[in-house]
């Protein structure tokens, strides 16, 4: 009781955000359900176990978040996100893109294919309700959510590919920058950002909008690949 109580919102305070749930595994399913059930603030809207009737439920309930494995059968998560945007950008802005945010159960070579995809968030399965609620949340305010643990993997994985410096495309980009890019790359949110570095959450705003201007970056995701393969990740930290 003490724990729902802690999570679950009043519905006057804030209007519960719409989510399709697609994950190819019927228990999974279930888990997933009962840990969004909940929360008051989210409302499951459909639930899917392929792509085929994630993408119909997607075009028919008209969600705002989609929660999809990134390992679904047939057409993968990844290359569900891709064809949910490039249907809803079809309708020439009559609806807004839902925003797709990929599950994983474990962190291997999908993860960063899903970081390379431009997705609005990335999930491991085993999270508690409260995380899930903060990626949905995250997502919701156009930010990019990126699980901690999954920040590590792709840190890892790509952050030896070019030197530690985090030269060449990077030397573009400011000192304050490259602080927030690496925070960005440590999945902080722009109000988390702000209060890291002590200024206000549209500076940050600001800050985000040049670095991927200059870096010729599409989004937050694609971002905090770039601080990984730079060595950039963790720089706002180490500027502290």
């Amino acid at each position: 009781m003490r724990e729902r109580s802690s999570l679950a919102l009043r519905a006057s305070d804030v209007t519960p955000v719409r989510v399709l749930l697609c994950d190819r595994s019927e228990l999974s399913r279930a888990g997933l359900q009962s840990v969004l059930g909940v929360l008051a603030d989210i409302d499951v809207v459909g639930v899917a176990g392929d792509a085929m009737q994630g993408l119909a439920l997607a075009a028919a309930v008209r969600p705002d978040v989609v929660l999809v494995d990134v390992n679904l059968p047939g057409t993968d998560g990844t290359e569900m996100a891709r064809r949910i945007g490039a249907s809803a950008g079809a309708e020439a802005g009559e609806v807004q893109c839902p925003r797709v945010i990929l599950m994983a159960q474990e962190i291997d070579a999908s993860v960063v294919r899903a970081a390379r995809a431009g997705v609005a968030g990335i999930l491991l399965k085993d999270r508690e309700a409260k995380e899930f609620r903060r990626a949905i949340r995250i997502v919701m305010e156009g930010e990019g959510y990126l699980d901690p643990r999954v920040a590590r993997y792709l840190l890892d994985h790509l952050s030896g590919r070019s030197s530690a410096g985090g030269g060449g495309a990077a030397d573009v980009l400011t000192v304050r920058e490259r602080e927030v890019l690496g925070l960005v790359a440590d999945g902080l949110s722009n109000l988390e950002i702000a209060a890291r570095l002590f200024i206000g959450e549209p500076t940050v705003k600001y800050h985000v909008s040049q670095l991927l201007r200059k870096l010729e970056l599409r989004d937050r995701l694609q971002a905090a690949a770039f601080a990984y393969r730079h060595g950039l990740a963790g720089a706002g930290r180490r500027g502290q």
